[in-house]
């Protein structure tokens, strides 16, 4: 992959709960807005969405997206619709350039922000990494020998759908015992709240933790070795150099840590360098933007 440019795109970041739009350019995101991201199930409502708010913003000649689920030929699918509710190969780049008024490139948040840490960020230097995101679900964006990979069909880096425990609960996938049901901060709320019999967010599993709850400590423990588990997995497939941590759950105080010491349990032929990503939450936005300024994925 080549070098971000000067070039200025409009970006948008589309997740479960939040949508992000910005002017970048060479890196640098300005004219950022927010708002909350429409759950109607119709991806329609999620274009006139991001249409309103693209007005506010100075006029570029091409935008980037990038999204959470299966990016395919311009088409959008949730892989888990929990995560964000939408039909099924929703025609969103045709959607978007309809009423953007200019070309769109669209690709997988995980696959985007990997791109920035590759090029900007704590993957430089290695040839062969995975962005892994840890948030209210689990991602990643891998880069082999300097290319970028979507897939065939888009699906490349979807980890959280690897089986941790094949006896494990359903995920909204379909699968069973997937690393995202067990580790992901929509799970450890889940499993928090089971255990605690009341509803309870990932950041207070991580307070209660650090307050000294032993439930809780354990709970995070066991999320860092499934997820542990998982990152062996691909380093045996793909043999990385280097991984990069990111997400809200994955920057969350202590994590780290976590997760660096469930790998250390390992067999040493599966350890590799885990890191703290360093382009924040923007990540997105800055390598969506990289990619449209270069004029292709890889």
């Amino acid at each position: 992959m080549t070098a971000t440019s000067d070039r200025d795109v409009l970006a948008i970041d589309i997740g479960g709960t939040k949508i992000a739009l910005a002017i970048v350019s060479g890196g640098v995101v300005t004219h950022r807005l927010q708002m909350a991201t429409p759950r109607s199930g119709r991806g329609a409502d999620i274009v006139e969405a991001i249409a309103s708010q693209a007005t506010l913003l100075p006029v570029t000649l091409a935008a980037g997206v990038a999204t959470t689920g299966i990016v395919d030929g311009g088409q959008l699918t949730a892989l888990n619709p929990s995560t964000l509710p939408i039909e099924d190969r929703f025609p969103l780049v045709a959607a978007l350039e309809a009423r953007l008024s200019r070309p769109v490139l669209a690709i997988n948040d995980a696959q985007a922000a990997a791109c920035a840490e590759y090029r900007l960020g704590a993957g430089q230097g290695a040839e062969r990494m995975a962005f892994i995101t840890v948030s209210t679900g689990i991602g990643a964006g891998i880069v082999l020998d300097g290319r970028l990979q979507s897939g065939s069909r888009g699906l490349a880096g979807h980890v959280g759908h690897m089986v941790s425990d094949p006896n494990g609960p359903v995920c909204g996938c379909g699968r069973r015992g997937c690393v995202e049901r067990l580790a992901s901060g929509s799970a450890i709320a889940l499993l928090a709240s089971e255990m605690l019999r009341r509803n309870v967010a990932a950041p207070e599993v991580f307070a209660a933790s650090a307050a000294g709850d032993d439930r809780c400590t354990q709970l995070l423990d066991q999320a860092a070795t499934a997820l542990a588990g998982t990152l062996c997995d691909l380093v045996a497939s793909l043999d990385l150099e280097r991984i990069v941590l990111g997400g809200g759950v994955g920057l969350a105080d202590g994590f780290l840590t976590r997760l660096q010491a469930a790998v250390s349990r390992q067999p040493v032929i599966y350890r590799r360098q885990i890191v703290r990503a360093a382009m924040g939450a923007d990540a997105g936005l800055i390598g969506v933007a990289s990619l449209v300024s270069d004029g292709k994925f890889h």
